[in-house]
């Protein structure tokens, strides 16, 4: 069973009660389809194979222009694997010499996949915020874990640890269902967050054959979320 953490306290989820009425409230269903909008059933193989560009961007204008997504140093965004549309925006972050098939290109400290998605939100930063032990409660049962499947089987999903650190929430968790696309870790780290009236969530994959700690992940997706912040004047 996973834990929540707010501020310096952890929280048992059994403790928080089953998940009964996150359909009733507004944020709380926003939150939950920001956190499946995030979901990577598969990730393009070998980032910027076949598709290398002279350049490769470091940001992208999402929503009209409300929302600018960057990577720490040395990612860059592949633009064919991205996308922006009424529905919401998906945005891919690999690494930036991989993705200009240059040698002498940046290249991160920690190569990984990066991925973000926006979806409209309330506008509200501080209700947002207050809706995260919801979101806890719903992804430690069976419906939210199998929501978050690549295969739709809870069974395949586990959720080590949910941390809420001011108004970010931040999820470990690990999906053994198989991945289309290029290899991953079966474990990552999300954050959720609300900024500029859309609901962001940004994610950490590991790749398979670069394997990273669960802590260096977790250090990535921070800098990640402060990139993002910085960007957005937040």
């Amino acid at each position: 069973m996973a834990d929540v953490k707010s501020g310096d306290s952890f929280y048992r989820l059994g403790a928080l009660g089953r998940h009964r009425c996150l359909g009733r409230r507004a944020l709380g269903r926003m939150a939950v389809f920001a956190l499946l909008a995030g979901c990577v059933a598969g990730v393009p193989g070998d980032i910027g194979a076949g598709r290398a560009t002279k350049a490769a961007p470091t940001t992208m204008a999402l929503a009209s222009g409300t929302v600018i997504i960057t990577g720490p140093s040395g990612y860059c965004v592949d633009t064919s694997a991205s996308q922006d549309n009424a529905r919401g925006a998906f945005v891919l972050l690999g690494s930036c010499a991989s993705l200009t098939a240059s040698p002498s290109g940046r290249k991160p400290q920690n190569p990984a996949i990066l991925t973000a998605s926006v979806v409209a939100g309330s506008g509200d930063d501080a209700a947002f915020a207050a809706s995260f032990p919801a979101m806890a409660r719903f992804l430690s049962s069976s419906a939210g874990r199998a929501a978050l499947s690549r295969s739709g089987q809870a069974s395949s999903v586990q959720i080590v640890q949910i941390t809420s650190v001011k108004d970010v929430m931040y999820i470990r968790a690990s999906d053994r269902a198989a991945a289309k696309g290029q290899e991953v870790e079966t474990e990552y780290w999300r954050a959720l967050m609300s900024l500029n009236g859309k609901i962001i969530t940004l994610s950490v994959l590991g790749l398979r054959n670069l394997p990273m700690k669960p802590d260096a992940k977790r250090r990535l997706l921070e800098r990640f979320v402060a990139r993002v912040r910085a960007a957005n004047n937040g």
